[in-house]
Protein backbone atom coordinates (compact mmCIF):
# COMPACT_ATOMS: atom_id res chain seq x y z
CA UNK A 1 0.00 0.00 0.00
CA UNK A 2 0.95 3.57 -0.57
CA UNK A 3 1.30 5.65 2.34
CA UNK A 4 0.54 9.86 1.89
CA UNK A 5 3.01 10.91 4.16
CA UNK A 6 5.91 8.72 2.90
CA UNK A 7 4.88 9.81 -0.36
CA UNK A 8 5.00 13.12 0.09
CA UNK A 9 8.47 12.72 1.66
CA UNK A 10 9.33 11.17 -1.79
CA UNK A 11 7.72 13.59 -3.85
CA UNK A 12 9.99 16.28 -1.95
CA UNK A 13 12.81 14.28 -2.19
CA UNK A 14 12.53 13.80 -5.88
CA UNK A 15 12.00 17.89 -6.81
CA UNK A 16 15.19 18.45 -4.84
CA UNK A 17 17.41 15.82 -6.32
CA UNK A 18 16.39 17.58 -10.23
CA UNK A 19 17.35 20.56 -8.63
CA UNK A 20 20.51 19.59 -7.38
CA UNK A 21 21.33 17.73 -10.67
CA UNK A 22 20.59 20.19 -12.74
CA UNK A 23 22.89 22.87 -10.91
CA UNK A 24 25.28 20.23 -11.57
CA UNK A 25 24.50 19.34 -15.11
CA UNK A 26 24.82 23.04 -16.00
CA UNK A 27 27.93 23.21 -14.64
CA UNK A 28 29.49 20.61 -16.25
CA UNK A 29 26.60 18.79 -18.51
CA UNK A 30 29.32 15.77 -18.77
CA UNK A 31 27.63 12.13 -19.10
CA UNK A 32 27.41 11.38 -15.85
CA UNK A 33 25.58 14.44 -15.45
CA UNK A 34 23.11 14.23 -17.93
CA UNK A 35 22.26 10.19 -16.75
CA UNK A 36 21.55 12.12 -13.30
CA UNK A 37 18.98 14.27 -14.50
CA UNK A 38 17.66 11.81 -16.25
CA UNK A 39 17.32 9.66 -13.51
CA UNK A 40 15.95 11.76 -11.45
CA UNK A 41 13.69 13.62 -13.51
CA UNK A 42 12.19 9.95 -14.02
CA UNK A 43 11.60 9.33 -10.27
CA UNK A 44 10.02 11.99 -9.87
CA UNK A 45 7.49 11.74 -13.15
CA UNK A 46 7.14 8.58 -11.76
CA UNK A 47 5.52 10.31 -8.18
CA UNK A 48 4.02 13.39 -9.93
CA UNK A 49 1.52 10.73 -12.11
CA UNK A 50 0.54 9.21 -9.24
CA UNK A 51 -1.29 12.41 -8.12
CA UNK A 52 -4.76 13.38 -9.08
CA UNK A 53 -5.81 14.85 -12.62
CA UNK A 54 -6.31 18.54 -10.98
CA UNK A 55 -2.59 18.58 -10.54
CA UNK A 56 -1.25 16.43 -13.78
CA UNK A 57 -2.93 19.11 -16.24
CA UNK A 58 -2.95 22.64 -15.73
CA UNK A 59 -1.49 23.42 -12.91
CA UNK A 60 1.85 25.29 -12.33
CA UNK A 61 3.28 21.93 -11.30
CA UNK A 62 2.37 20.23 -14.69
CA UNK A 63 4.31 23.35 -16.36
CA UNK A 64 7.57 22.10 -14.88
CA UNK A 65 6.90 18.34 -15.45
CA UNK A 66 6.52 18.69 -18.62
CA UNK A 67 9.40 21.14 -19.23
CA UNK A 68 11.46 18.47 -16.96
CA UNK A 69 10.25 15.96 -19.97
CA UNK A 70 11.69 18.20 -22.42
CA UNK A 71 14.66 18.53 -20.91
CA UNK A 72 14.49 14.73 -20.55
CA UNK A 73 13.92 14.03 -23.96
CA UNK A 74 16.83 16.09 -25.66
CA UNK A 75 19.17 14.56 -23.06
CA UNK A 76 18.16 11.23 -24.01
CA UNK A 77 18.64 12.14 -27.38
CA UNK A 78 22.17 13.64 -26.48
CA UNK A 79 23.11 10.27 -25.11
CA UNK A 80 22.51 8.23 -28.06
CA UNK A 81 24.28 10.14 -30.09
CA UNK A 82 27.32 9.72 -27.19
CA UNK A 83 26.65 5.98 -27.72
CA UNK A 84 27.41 5.61 -31.31
CA UNK A 85 30.28 8.00 -30.85
CA UNK A 86 31.46 5.30 -28.05
CA UNK A 87 30.95 2.81 -30.75
CA UNK A 88 32.51 4.48 -33.85
CA UNK A 89 35.39 5.05 -31.57
CA UNK A 90 36.33 1.01 -31.28
CA UNK A 91 36.63 0.53 -35.17
CA UNK A 92 39.92 2.17 -37.01
CA UNK A 93 39.11 5.60 -38.45
CA UNK A 94 38.50 6.21 -42.24
CA UNK A 95 36.67 9.02 -44.11
CA UNK A 96 33.25 7.99 -43.67
CA UNK A 97 33.12 7.03 -40.25
CA UNK A 98 34.84 10.47 -39.41
CA UNK A 99 32.50 12.19 -41.52
CA UNK A 100 29.58 10.55 -39.14
CA UNK A 101 31.83 11.50 -36.46
CA UNK A 102 31.72 15.03 -37.07
CA UNK A 103 27.92 15.09 -37.70
CA UNK A 104 27.39 13.77 -34.41
CA UNK A 105 29.39 16.08 -32.65
CA UNK A 106 27.21 19.18 -34.16
CA UNK A 107 24.15 17.64 -33.50
CA UNK A 108 25.41 17.41 -30.01
CA UNK A 109 26.20 20.68 -29.65
CA UNK A 110 22.71 22.47 -30.80
CA UNK A 111 20.82 20.10 -28.75
CA UNK A 112 23.19 20.61 -25.46
CA UNK A 113 22.28 24.70 -26.41
CA UNK A 114 18.70 23.70 -26.10
CA UNK A 115 19.19 21.50 -23.22
CA UNK A 116 21.04 23.87 -21.17
CA UNK A 117 18.20 26.90 -22.07
CA UNK A 118 15.22 24.02 -20.26
CA UNK A 119 17.75 23.36 -17.25
CA UNK A 120 18.68 26.55 -16.83
CA UNK A 121 14.29 27.72 -16.69
CA UNK A 122 14.04 25.08 -14.20
CA UNK A 123 16.70 26.02 -12.22
CA UNK A 124 14.95 29.21 -11.30
CA UNK A 125 11.66 27.55 -10.30
CA UNK A 126 10.90 27.55 -6.89
CA UNK A 127 9.72 23.60 -6.11
CA UNK A 128 8.81 24.48 -2.50
CA UNK A 129 6.05 26.51 -3.73
CA UNK A 130 4.71 23.89 -6.16
CA UNK A 131 4.65 21.53 -2.98
CA UNK A 132 2.59 24.15 -1.05
CA UNK A 133 -0.16 23.39 -3.49
CA UNK A 134 -0.26 19.60 -3.10
CA UNK A 135 -3.89 18.36 -1.37
CA UNK A 136 -4.23 14.94 -1.86
CA UNK A 137 -6.24 12.05 0.11
CA UNK A 138 -5.14 8.48 0.87
CA UNK A 139 -8.08 7.20 -1.53
CA UNK A 140 -7.20 9.25 -4.25
CA UNK A 141 -3.15 8.21 -4.15
CA UNK A 142 -4.27 4.38 -3.69
CA UNK A 143 -6.53 4.81 -6.18
CA UNK A 144 -4.34 6.13 -8.72
CA UNK A 145 -1.50 4.04 -7.74
CA UNK A 146 -2.67 1.07 -8.26
CA UNK A 147 -4.51 1.92 -12.08
CA UNK A 148 -0.93 3.07 -12.88
CA UNK A 149 0.68 -0.40 -11.62
CA UNK A 150 -2.18 -2.60 -13.54
CA UNK A 151 -1.72 -0.78 -16.74
CA UNK A 152 2.22 -1.19 -16.55
CA UNK A 153 1.94 -5.04 -15.59
CA UNK A 154 -0.76 -5.47 -18.81
CA UNK A 155 1.60 -3.50 -21.05
CA UNK A 156 4.50 -5.83 -19.75
CA UNK A 157 1.97 -9.03 -20.32
CA UNK A 158 1.56 -8.37 -23.60
CA UNK A 159 4.65 -7.24 -24.96
CA UNK A 160 6.81 -10.20 -22.95
CA UNK A 161 5.68 -13.11 -24.92
CA UNK A 162 6.21 -11.39 -28.28
CA UNK A 163 9.82 -10.34 -27.61
CA UNK A 164 11.49 -14.01 -26.51
CA UNK A 165 9.89 -15.21 -29.80
CA UNK A 166 11.12 -13.00 -32.00
CA UNK A 167 14.36 -10.76 -32.05
CA UNK A 168 13.18 -8.38 -34.64
CA UNK A 169 10.06 -6.45 -33.33
CA UNK A 170 12.49 -3.52 -32.45
CA UNK A 171 9.46 -1.44 -31.66
CA UNK A 172 7.88 -4.11 -28.63
CA UNK A 173 11.30 -4.98 -27.05
CA UNK A 174 11.63 -1.04 -26.56
CA UNK A 175 7.97 -0.97 -25.24
CA UNK A 176 8.82 -3.37 -23.04
CA UNK A 177 12.00 -1.83 -21.74
CA UNK A 178 9.95 1.60 -21.21
CA UNK A 179 7.35 -0.39 -19.30
CA UNK A 180 9.47 -2.18 -16.97
CA UNK A 181 11.58 0.65 -16.59
CA UNK A 182 8.61 2.62 -15.34
CA UNK A 183 7.00 0.02 -13.11
CA UNK A 184 10.36 -0.30 -11.46
CA UNK A 185 10.43 3.36 -10.28
CA UNK A 186 6.52 2.80 -9.13
CA UNK A 187 7.72 0.28 -7.00
CA UNK A 188 10.65 2.52 -5.62
CA UNK A 189 7.42 4.78 -4.05
CA UNK A 190 6.48 1.54 -1.56
CA UNK A 191 7.93 1.18 1.72
CA UNK A 192 11.34 -0.14 1.71
CA UNK A 193 9.83 -3.27 3.39
CA UNK A 194 7.61 -4.35 0.59
CA UNK A 195 10.37 -7.39 0.12
CA UNK A 196 7.97 -8.11 -2.48
CA UNK A 197 8.24 -5.23 -4.26
CA UNK A 198 12.02 -5.33 -3.59
CA UNK A 199 12.25 -8.38 -5.59
CA UNK A 200 10.33 -7.36 -8.07
CA UNK A 201 12.71 -4.20 -8.92
CA UNK A 202 16.03 -6.40 -9.03
CA UNK A 203 14.17 -8.52 -11.71
CA UNK A 204 12.60 -5.55 -13.77
CA UNK A 205 16.34 -3.79 -13.21
CA UNK A 206 18.15 -6.69 -14.96
CA UNK A 207 15.39 -6.53 -17.41
CA UNK A 208 15.98 -3.55 -18.48
CA UNK A 209 19.59 -3.76 -18.66
CA UNK A 210 19.64 -6.13 -21.10
CA UNK A 211 16.82 -4.78 -23.17
CA UNK A 212 18.93 -1.37 -23.04
CA UNK A 213 21.95 -2.66 -24.20
CA UNK A 214 20.27 -3.98 -27.54
CA UNK A 215 18.16 -0.71 -27.85
CA UNK A 216 21.93 1.05 -27.84
CA UNK A 217 22.56 -1.48 -30.98
CA UNK A 218 18.90 -0.84 -32.78
CA UNK A 219 19.76 2.83 -32.35
CA UNK A 220 23.05 2.53 -33.56
CA UNK A 221 22.48 0.71 -37.00
CA UNK A 222 19.25 2.65 -37.29
CA UNK A 223 21.33 5.76 -37.12
CA UNK A 224 24.23 4.34 -39.78
CA UNK A 225 21.44 2.81 -42.44
CA UNK A 226 19.94 6.53 -42.64
CA UNK A 227 23.55 7.07 -44.56
CA UNK A 228 22.67 7.49 -48.14
CA UNK A 229 24.44 4.61 -49.73
CA UNK A 230 26.72 3.39 -46.81
CA UNK A 231 30.60 2.80 -47.96
CA UNK A 232 31.87 -0.55 -47.37
CA UNK A 233 33.01 0.55 -44.11
CA UNK A 234 30.05 2.07 -42.81
CA UNK A 235 28.65 -1.43 -43.85
CA UNK A 236 30.84 -3.30 -42.44
CA UNK A 237 30.34 -1.19 -38.88
CA UNK A 238 26.34 -2.64 -39.34
CA UNK A 239 26.82 -6.25 -39.53
CA UNK A 240 29.42 -5.80 -36.40
CA UNK A 241 27.06 -4.11 -34.72
CA UNK A 242 24.26 -6.86 -35.81
CA UNK A 243 26.39 -9.66 -34.41
CA UNK A 244 26.80 -7.86 -31.18
CA UNK A 245 22.70 -7.29 -31.29
CA UNK A 246 22.14 -10.90 -31.72
CA UNK A 247 24.35 -11.70 -28.82
CA UNK A 248 22.71 -9.74 -26.40
CA UNK A 249 19.57 -10.74 -27.67
CA UNK A 250 20.20 -14.45 -26.87
CA UNK A 251 21.64 -13.42 -23.60
CA UNK A 252 17.93 -11.56 -22.97
CA UNK A 253 16.48 -15.37 -24.02
CA UNK A 254 18.52 -17.42 -21.82
CA UNK A 255 17.78 -14.86 -18.70
CA UNK A 256 14.49 -16.02 -19.56
CA UNK A 257 14.74 -18.77 -19.88
CA UNK A 258 17.04 -19.65 -16.60
CA UNK A 259 15.25 -16.73 -14.40
CA UNK A 260 11.67 -16.44 -15.42
CA UNK A 261 10.98 -19.58 -16.54
CA UNK A 262 7.71 -20.50 -17.35
CA UNK A 263 6.26 -21.91 -13.88
CA UNK A 264 4.46 -21.21 -10.90
CA UNK A 265 7.66 -18.95 -9.82
CA UNK A 266 7.74 -17.66 -13.53
CA UNK A 267 7.98 -13.96 -13.98
CA UNK A 268 4.42 -13.43 -15.51
CA UNK A 269 3.18 -15.15 -12.58
CA UNK A 270 5.03 -13.59 -10.25
CA UNK A 271 3.91 -9.60 -11.90
CA UNK A 272 0.10 -11.12 -12.21
CA UNK A 273 -0.22 -11.68 -8.88
CA UNK A 274 1.40 -8.49 -7.97
CA UNK A 275 -1.33 -6.83 -10.03
CA UNK A 276 -4.14 -8.58 -8.29
CA UNK A 277 -2.57 -7.66 -5.01
CA UNK A 278 -2.20 -3.62 -5.79
CA UNK A 279 -6.14 -3.75 -6.94
CA UNK A 280 -7.41 -6.02 -3.90
CA UNK A 281 -5.41 -3.06 -1.86
CA UNK A 282 -6.85 -0.32 -3.41
CA UNK A 283 -10.31 -1.80 -3.00
CA UNK A 284 -10.38 -2.20 0.55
Amino acid sequence: MLDILPFLTKLHENFQRVNNRIKKYLKDPKAKNIHDVRTSIRRLNAAFSTLPKKYRTGSSMSTYILSCKELFKINSEIRDLDIIYEKLQKYPPNDNSNKIIDTLKETRVTKLEYAKNIALALNNTDATKLLDQIKVTQKELEKRYSKIIANLISKIETYFPIVITDSSRVEELHDLRKACKKLRYMLELLPIENKKALEMRKTLQKIQDILGTIHDYDFTINYLELNDQPSNEVRELINNEMQERKSNYERFIKFCTRRLRMSPDSFLIRIRSFKSSSLESSSV
